[in-house]
């Protein structure tokens, strides 16, 4: 006599219920998204009241440069808000008992585990779009804005203004270094009162250039200076006795005077834009380019390495924390109101922050490798979701606790 087996299907999702979850979920995440933007915004907008009251200053412009941050704000918040929206949306579906109602038709914690992959995607495509593209661009024309709007160009490190660090080789001299400077970057890309030091690979002075200003061409990737000063040096003996017998050897040509000189410079406007904009906001391609230029002008990279593993581990921080949210869903206590559980969340939220923050600040005092430090807070978020969904997924997750007590 054969016994016949039972064999069990897995569960295929219906589109119209992946449907309905990723509306919801949307929604949800939506909703918290627009709060916290707005409430960042509100904290922007007042961070500068004091200063505004000042004459030469424009609410106008620093409204419109608070308006352009939105974008990077988006990006910032991301894995909070999809955090606080999935446990909502999820929580309203097992107090509604339709999650319940759909376990029961044979939903199994995998498959709610891939729908919500699935829905996740789409939350992290939206928010690369906005790191990687929106928010780089609004963030660079915001620069500028905020600046006029605080009555001054765009600020400097230092009273003689920004010194940058650049090689280059000319196929008839050879590897030169130059030490740059100018006084200020404004709205149309422009350097004003650049002047730079050039030397040979002796560290000789070879020349000294002035210019007004310094435009970008991009068509040929050099930039135009004009009213330009510029002065060569030589190694022909000086005629002067006394500075001969000083040691002095080298030789300068008289200053010349021009309205526009070439100059190939290996930096360039998106390179700058790394003076004026916090690395964390800028996209992944310019961290690499900037990290690039600094590493070959023997400058640390640091900081820059690290926002750069950060901004690649980003999108699986969102996938985590909407990964986190599920747990919620099975919790079914009667004491345990909708706000408990969104309270818990933010709680979940703000210590996945610190604990990122930490990392950081570990890699940077302890020398920590940047990917490792990136993806240690993310890597342990998943492996704590996961160990409370499956605890959460067990048939009597307090009777197996009650056994372990009494052993």
């Amino acid at each position: 006599m054969k016994v016949s087996k039972r064999v069990t299907k897995p569960f295929a999702v219906p589109h119209a219920l992946l449907v309905y979850f990723r509306r919801e979920l949307y929604k949800a995440i939506s909703f918290v998204m627009v709060a916290f933007v707005g409430l960042f915004a509100f904290f922007d907008l007042i961070a500068e009241v004091d200063r505004l009251n000042l004459p030469g200053t424009s609410w106008f412009y620093y409204f419109v440069a608070v308006m352009l941050g939105l974008p990077a704000r988006v990006y910032e918040i991301a894995p909070i808000a999809a955090l606080i929206g999935s446990i909502y949306a999820l929580v309203q579906f097992a107090a509604s008992s339709e999650l319940t109602a759909m376990r029961a038709a044979g939903l199994s914690t995998t498959s709610m585990l891939k729908m919500l992959v699935r829905i996740a995607t789409g939350v992290v495509v939206v928010t690369v779009l906005f790191g990687e593209g929106v928010a780089p661009l609004a963030e660079r024309a915001a620069v500028p804005m905020r600046a006029k709007a605080l009555g001054y160009e765009v600020d400097r490190d230092f009273r003689s203004g920004y010194w940058m660090r650049d090689t280059y080789t000319d196929p008839q001299t050879g590897p030169r270094v130059r030490f740059v400077n100018f006084d200020s970057f404004d709205k149309e890309g422009d350097l004003r009162k650049l002047e730079y030091y050039e030397l040979d690979a002796d560290f000789r002075i070879r020349a000294w250039v002035r210019a007004e200003t310094a435009r970008f061409d991009p068509e040929v990737g050099d930039w135009i200076l004009r009213n330009v000063l510029m002065q060569r040096y030589f190694d022909d003996a000086v005629q002067n006795e006394e500075a001969a017998r000083s040691g002095l050897t080298i030789h300068a040509s008289p200053v010349e005077k021009l309205e526009a000189l070439r100059w190939r410079s290996n930096l360039s406007p998106e390179l700058l834009t790394g003076l004026f904009v916090r690395p964390d906001r800028m996209s992944a391609w310019q961290l690499y380019n900037y990290s690039r230029f600094l590493s070959s002008n023997l400058q640390a990279t640091g900081n820059i390495d690290l926002a750069l593993a950060k901004k690649l581990m980003y999108p699986f921080a969102i996938l985590i924390m909407m990964m986190i949210s599920l747990p919620f869903a099975y919790l079914h206590f009667r004491s345990g109101s909708v706000s408990v559980k969104v309270f818990a969340g933010i709680m979940i939220g703000v210590g996945f922050h610190l604990v990122n923050n930490l990392f950081s600040h570990l890699s940077m005092v302890a020398s920590f490798p940047p990917f490792i430090s990136a993806a240690l807070p993310s890597l342990i978020g998943f492996v704590v979701g996961m160990a409370a969904l499956w605890w959460v997924s067990q048939p009597a997750p307090w009777r197996t606790l009650n056994v372990l007590r009494n052993r």
